[in-house]
């Protein structure tokens, strides 16, 4: 079964709708993986960058942001992902110069997953393999 890592920008876009397109896609993918075409995971690290757009940029109340941590707690065939390695993700950032919040989460990535986002910029890192979800999905 192929393993996929959800980034932050698929649950913004899939919460705030404000995409069109990327909200469906991101929609089909979460249906995929809740009927169990894919093992999916996500990381702590991501959701501290969900809250914080959701709260800062969107204005997403305390209540309403719960509410968003628990759909994507109650997700089937998700996993949530605690730990990062430092190490890594500091390597990540000194080679290839992005955010270090993407390196967190490009170090948390388990064997052979593929990372999904609508981000370009986390192709840069030619040790994971990332993908935007329309691209899994044909």
């Amino acid at each position: 079964m192929k393993k996929v890592f959800i980034d932050t920008n698929l649950w913004v876009r899939f919460f705030i709708c404000d995409i069109k397109d990327q909200f469906e896609v991101t929609k089909k993918l979460l249906e995929n993986i809740e009927e169990g075409s894919f093992k999916a995971y996500t990381s702590t690290i991501v959701l501290l960058e969900l809250q914080f757009v959701l709260q800062r940029l969107y204005h997403l109340s305390f209540e309403g942001i719960l509410d968003v941590f628990d759909i994507v707690r109650k997700t089937r065939n998700i996993t949530i992902i605690e730990k990062t390695n430092f190490d890594l993700a500091l390597k990540f950032y000194q080679q290839h110069k992005i955010k270090f919040p993407d390196c967190l989460i490009a170090s948390q990535l388990p064997k052979d997953a593929t990372l999904i986002s609508f981000d370009e910029e986390l192709g840069k890192i030619s040790e994971v393999i990332t993908k935007k979800p329309q691209d899994l999905l044909n």
